[in-house]
Order: structure tokens, then sequence, then C-alpha cells
């Protein structure tokens, strides 16, 4: 029988910056995003797992943790490398967040001179002035009664603000940066728990609370999973099954204060999967996983509108018997149409990644690129 310490590796500190099974996870939690906001009445609607399905976002704020402080912590040394960063980052994100706020923008106008549904236009959460504050994204940051336009962009607003912690601390406290993080994580966990109404399931009161837990708790492990022995073969094989079979069960079935404990599981499930030493980590390095992992944020913000549109479509054709769900009277039928739906919400995303997010990033990448030292 071989010693434990023999199916202990060593983890190398030059890890590769790409993280493929964590990559090919993000896509599988955008797909379960998804599923949890899909209004039709299919067999997996009303499953624990879709039901609760918003905690997977909070595998996002872990993930980005984790590898931003692995690509950034080292090179943040001046404040003009930290402004490098923020528009960089900044680049990745707001200008597919700016597209889709366009749609939804353009779908109120179609209300006010066609009145395609009985909605009043520009009014609540389709209000002008939350138009701003998207466009800044600050929409998560406790300044709006409520979530706005494309709602799931809500994570982008709470994520600038982790990014703008992170670049700060970074600079006066590199070496301490993350046990400083790590004391904000403990502060927004608090927060959530104690002020949430909803605990976790808060978005633009308690957003940013809610991602500091999980991107600084993503930091703290980065800087110390280097040092962690992890398991390879089986042995590795039987933790990450177990990783799953842990977020799965607890997802299903946490409801109420619990529920702040997701964020712990997902700290587990990033370091057991980042080494990519188990049987899953190898399913998950697929091609097809790990372009759906690519295609993640285009997903998630292009399918609120989809679903947006769709009702109001499918209120017009008396598909929503209920009000809430689009129901055809059987359910095998739902399922086929939501396949088809997240189907049509694939290829939205995979054109706006590749017309839009991918050319944005080229382009700014360009932009920020380090200027060349002459010989």
């Amino acid at each position: 029988m071989r010693r434990y310490h023999d199916r202990v590796k060593p983890v190398l500190a030059t890890a590769p910056r790409r993280f493929e099974a964590l990559d090919s996870l993000r896509g599988i939690c955008a797909v379960l995003v998804v599923m949890f906001h899909m209004p039709v009445a299919s067999h997996w609607r009303d499953w624990g797992l879709v039901q609760h399905g918003y905690l997977f976002v909070d595998y996002f704020f872990v993930l980005s943790g984790f590898v931003i402080a692995h690509a950034y912590a080292g090179r943040l040394t001046t404040p003009r490398e930290a402004g490098r960063f923020m528009v960089r980052r900044l680049g990745r994100v707001w200008p597919l967040h700016a597209l889709m706020l366009a749609a939804f923008i353009g779908l109120e106008l179609a209300r006010l001179f066609f009145q395609i549904d009985g909605a009043t236009p520009f009014v609540r959460d389709r209000s002008v002035e939350a138009i701003f504050a998207n466009l800044l994204l600050v929409q998560a940051w406790h300044v709006l009664p409520s979530l706005t336009w494309n709602g799931p962009a809500w994570t982008l607003s709470a994520e600038v603000a982790c990014y703008l912690i992170f670049a700060g601390l970074v600079l006066v406290a590199p070496r301490r940066f993350r046990w400083i993080g790590a004391v904000l994580a403990l502060i927004g966990a608090v927060l959530v728990l104690a002020y949430a109404r909803r605990w976790m399931n808060t978005t633009y009161d308690f957003a940013v609370p809610r991602a500091v837990y999980g991107f600084f708790l993503g930091c703290l492990l980065q800087g110390v999973w280097t040092r962690i022995p992890r398991l390879g073969g089986s042995a590795a094989t039987a933790l990450e099954v177990a990783a799953v079979v842990a977020i799965c069960v607890f997802i299903g079935w946490a409801t109420g204060p619990v529920t702040v404990a997701v964020t712990l599981i997902f700290v587990a499930v990033v370091w057991v999967f980042a080494g990519e030493e188990g049987a899953l980590s190898r399913v998950l390095d697929h091609p097809a996983l790990v372009t759906l992992g690519r295609w993640s944020f285009a997903i998630y913000m292009v399918h609120m509108f989809v679903l947006t549109v769709l009702m109001i479509v499918a209120r017009k054709l008396d598909w929503v018997p209920g009000g809430r769900r689009i129901d055809f009277g059987s359910v095998w039928i739902n399922d086929l149409f939501a396949v088809a739906l997240f189907g049509l919400i694939l290829v939205l995303a995979l054109v706006a990644h590749r017309l839009v997010e991918t050319p944005a990033q080229r382009l700014i990448d360009r932009w920020t690129a380090r200027p060349k030292v002459a010989h």
C-alpha cells in the first residue's frame, strides 16, 4: 500500500495562470443561474438545486478573488499599475454590460412608443436615474431601492468594488493584503448574516459585503494553496467527488442564515479543483466544457434580456396560465421548450462573446499594454 505522503503532490509556485477546470465549473454555475431564472414549468424547476440556484453566484466571487490574486498580487507595485489593472478589469466587463443595458433601454422605448405590453415605461426598476448608476456600475452599492435594468449585472457592480479594494490593499500593504482582506471578508459575512433581509439572497443592498466575503477568501486561498499538500490519483478523484456532492447537497437544502456558509464550501471547491489532479478535473478539461466556461460571462449577461422578451411574448400568447411560469400543459413539452430556450440564449451569448466581449478585451489589452523598453 502506498503511503499517504507518496500520494501527496506539492503545488508548484509556477502553476499555470489558466485554471481550466475552474473555468469549466464557472460555465456550469452560469447555466445553473440561468435555470434558476428561467420561468418555465419544467421537471427541474422545483428542484432545490435550481430553486436555490442564486447561490452559485458566490462561486464567481471566490473564483474571481483566487485568479485575480494569482495574476496581479505581485504586479500592482505603483498607482499607475493599479490604474492599468482597473482599466483592464473594467474593459472586460463594461462593454457587454453597456450593450445589454442599451438592449433593455431599447425594449423600454418600444414600450413607450409601441405599447408592446401593459407595463408603464421608465418607472421603478427601469427608471431613468437608474441608467446612470448602471453605467457607472455602482447600482449594487446600496444606492438604489431594488435591482434595476439588467438585474444580473449587480454582480459586476459588486466585483468592481472588490477590484478597487484589492488594488488599494495591494498598493498599501502588499505583504499583508490577504490577511487584511480576510478580516474584510469576515466583516462582509457578519454584515450579510446580521442585516441582509434574505441573507445570501441579497443583491442591490448588501451585494458588496457578500462579494467581499467571497472575493477576499479567494485571495487568501490563493496565497496559501501552494503550501497546502494535495492528493493525487484516486484519492484526488474521491476528494473532487466529495466536493461536488457537498456543494450540490448544501445548495439543494440550504435556506435562511445557513446559506452564508456556501462561500466556505466554494473555497474548498476551488482549492480541490485548482490542482486538476482527479478524474473529474479531466472531465472538466474537455474542450466543450472549457468553451462553456469562456462563454459563461456572455451567457450570464444576455440571458435575462432573452427571458424578459420571452415573458412579454408568452403573456400575449397566453402561455402563462398562472401568471408566473410558461406552461403548455405538458411538463415534457415544457422541458423541450426550456432546452430550446437555453439553446437560443447560448447562440446569442456566442454572438455577444465574439462580436463584443472578445474584441473589446483585445482593444483594452492593447491600450493598456506596458510600453516596450528600448535596448
